[in-house]
């Protein structure tokens, strides 16, 4: 007879990067929107998270602000993401690489929906749908 699996907790079931991957995707939600910019996690080891920020400048009162924050930030991760972590280091780290700037778009969208169009058009004409 095959053993039917039983609820676990989130923490219990996920190996220290799937843990890590759930806590980048809810970065903001973490640390809170005005930090998210300039804050990264990363890692987590030890049930500690480690946070890192590039400017320097603001790492000694967000060490004191963690502090203060961390009891509230623990509940927030263990009741929305079902993971259990002990403790909040932050530490220096390099900025995140720059993603490069989207192409610049038509400023007309009428354009770029009428070259849809016609491409539907060509494609369905190409499979005798559509007389050219």
């Amino acid at each position: 007879m095959k053993a039917t699996s039983r609820l676990q907790p989130l923490s219990a079931s996920l190996p220290g990067g799937r843990v890590e991957v759930r806590l980048r995707q809810a970065w903001p939600f973490v640390v809170g929107p005005a930090l998210a910019p300039l804050t990264r996690l990363l890692c987590v080891e030890r049930e500690i998270l480690v946070l890192g920020c590039w400017e320097l400048s603001r790492i000694a009162p967000l060490r004191e602000a963690a502090t203060a924050a961390w009891p509230d930030m623990r509940a927030r991760i263990r009741r929305a993401l079902g993971i259990t972590l002990m403790g909040l280091q932050v530490v220096p780290c390099d900025p995140p690489p720059e993603t490069p700037a989207p192409a610049p778009r038509d400023p007309d969208p009428l354009r770029g929906a009428l070259a849809l169009l016609d491409a539907r058009r060509r494609e369905r004409a190409g499979l005798g749908l559509e007389a050219e």
